[in-house]
């Protein structure tokens, strides 16, 4: 089942996501292994790149291709809070390298997330 994340499902106008329940009786995205996905801007190949899986990258000249490429793959957007942390995360990663990043690392605009199946973790 493919759902895009900018939708809030529970009919409210806010900018708080809710996350669709899994068949199996739910996920916690805390616990559950997943896989993140990340959309940046500021590139010159393509005004948005997707980093996914195993380090691939797809550039997109506008910011709704980027997004409908990541979310037909199941990534669905994490929460305010949880993506927030990443971003820090990642700046301060950024940040850590003496003489800065070797290569532009664009400006980190979303942080999306898929669960790993079990099997495979």
């Amino acid at each position: 089942m493919n759902q895009l994340a900018l939708v809030n499902h529970n009919g409210n106008m806010d900018n708080e996501i809710s996350h669709p329940i899994a068949p199996s009786g739910g996920y916690d995205p805390r616990v559950t292994p997943m896989s993140i996905a990340t959309i940046s801007s500021g590139f010159e190949k393509g005004d948005f790149l997707v980093r996914e899986e195993k380090g691939q990258r797809v550039y997109f000249d506008f910011f709704e291709e980027a997004f409908n490429y990541i979310a037909y793959k199941g990534y669905i957007r994490m929460s305010k809070e949880d993506e927030m942390e990443w971003i820090d995360t990642m700046n301060n990663v950024h940040a850590s390298v003496k003489g800065g990043m070797k290569y532009n690392t664009g400006k980190l605009l979303m942080v999306l997330y898929r669960p790993i199946p079990e099997a495979q973790s």
